[in-house]
């Protein structure tokens, strides 16, 4: 018996290293991906703004879902919430993309709330879902607030909110604040883009800014963690 934890304990790490590569190829195909279909992209935003004009409530709602399903697919956040800010402006654009990503949140606290521990289980393993209960307590609050511009990351941490049994209450107020920043920030950079005609604003919108996100969010994890 004693031969086999040292197996059990290489095949946990060997397990939680490939989780890890796979959550960072996702992050990096959310993040190359506006850069590789750029002029896709591009064709979207100019039909968008054209349809915007006559059926706004329809282009609205489509912005709002491609944000909601952000948590079930790869949808570059970046690309939406800036488009969302240069068709609709600063103040009108804040409210779609925060009504988008607070649908998106509310969607992975459910998730994690009705996952089932043998799913869990299976999709997390058992160290990730020991730490998701120790969510509430500790880091778990500013893991929720730091992650909100985080491609990938923003996901899990709703879905691990749920499953900790973090209060709905209490992950309504964090994530309804650190959202409306997210979402203020992206309309300013959309809406200033759209107006000064800056490919460099829309482009630091789309891909710099969750990058760097990212990458801060990385370093600070790995901090609390060491």
């Amino acid at each position: 018996m004693q031969h086999d934890q040292p197996v059990r304990s290489r095949r946990t790490a060997w397990d939680s290293g490939l989780r890890w590569t796979a959550l960072l190829i996702l992050g990096a195909v959310v993040l190359v991906g506006p850069v590789y279909f750029a002029a896709e992209i591009e064709r979207i935003a100019n039909l968008a703004v054209e349809s915007a004009q006559t059926s706004p409530l329809l282009v609205a709602g489509a912005i709002i879902l491609a944000l909601a399903l952000d948590i079930f697919l790869p949808v570059p956040n970046g690309v939406t919430n800036t488009l969302a800010g240069a068709i609709f402006g600063f103040a009108l654009g804040s409210v779609v993309i925060w009504v988008g990503l607070m649908v998106a949140s509310l969607l992975g606290y459910t998730v994690g709330v009705l996952a089932a521990r043998p799913l869990a289980l299976k999709l997390l393993g058992e160290q990730e879902l020991i730490r998701a209960h120790r969510f509430t307590t500790g880091m778990g609050p500013l893991v929720l607030i730091f992650s909100r511009p985080v491609p990938v990351f923003a996901e899990l941490a709703t879905i691990a909110s749920g499953m900790a049994g973090m209060r709905l209450g209490q992950f309504v107020i964090i994530t309804g604040l650190a959202n409306l920043s997210v979402a203020m920030v992206f309309a300013a950079i959309g809406s200033a883009a759209l107006a000064d005609q800056s490919g460099l604003l829309a482009i630091t919108g789309s891909v710099f800014l969750p990058l760097i996100a990212w990458l801060g969010f990385r370093r600070w994890h790995a901090k609390q963690n060491s």
